[in-house]
């Protein structure tokens, strides 16, 4: 039985190149992209704001250094240039007309991200399907190396414990977990982190920067 040439740990089953668990982790590192590009914008600006909480937070100053990593991955030749770079590579591969560009950045990352999840059945099938999946991840650590450097992308994020605060002025402080595509929500409290908002629920950690929310 053939390995999987990407993870080289789990058997090609079903034959192809990607064996299930690379395709549905390449799924999900795709459906991440439009978040993380997002997410980079932050550390654009040095000394930018954290964004608020639900809400319930004032706007935090968070020192944010600016990297050459963050232009190059929000750049035209970064993420959004090696997805569409593969989107037209798998067109071609299979007889398509070339795919039509949209206008900005971050709505090329979407379309392209999304059609190729659409495209990863076909991809798992096809030579070059390891490589693919390959700079992909690529891309998802170099995210994660400026995002929160030393995170395994592929564990759900420990974002910290709630700070949402009641009337009475008591912090919520259940801890919170989630990948960084996905909306959080407090199981306690039912308070709502989307990933925009977790530089300030880091900021407003107890002990950090922030102290402790005041109520809500």
């Amino acid at each position: 039985m053939t390995t999987c040439p990407h993870c080289t740990t789990n058997d090609l089953d079903h034959g192809g190149f990607l064996c299930d668990p690379c395709i549905r982790t390449t799924s999900r590192r795709l459906r991440q992209m439009p978040a993380l590009w997002a997410a980079l914008a932050a550390w654009l600006a040095p000394g930018r704001g954290a964004p608020f909480i639900s809400g319930r937070t004032p706007r935090a100053e968070a020192p944010l250094p600016l990297r050459e990593e963050v232009l190059d991955l929000r750049a035209d030749g970064g993420i959004v240039g090696v997805l569409e770079d593969w989107r037209t590579a798998v067109h071609e591969a299979r007889s398509m007309a070339p795919p039509t560009l949209a206008v900005g950045i971050g709505p090329r990352i979407t379309i392209a991200a999304t059609a190729l999840d659409g495209h990863l059945g076909w991809i798992a099938r096809w030579y070059a399907g390891p490589d693919l999946a390959t700079d992909v991840q690529q891309l998802v650590g170099r995210a994660y190396g400026v995002i929160q450097p030393g995170h395994d992308a592929d564990e759900p994020q420990y974002l910290g414990r709630c700070v949402a605060a009641d009337p009475a002025g008591t912090v919520c402080g259940r801890p919170l977990y989630a990948h960084p595509d996905q909306v959080v929500q407090c199981e306690w409290c039912l308070c709502v982190y989307t990933p925009e908002t977790w530089l300030a629920l880091r900021h407003y950690q107890p002990g950090g920067p922030g102290g402790r929310l005041a109520a809500a």
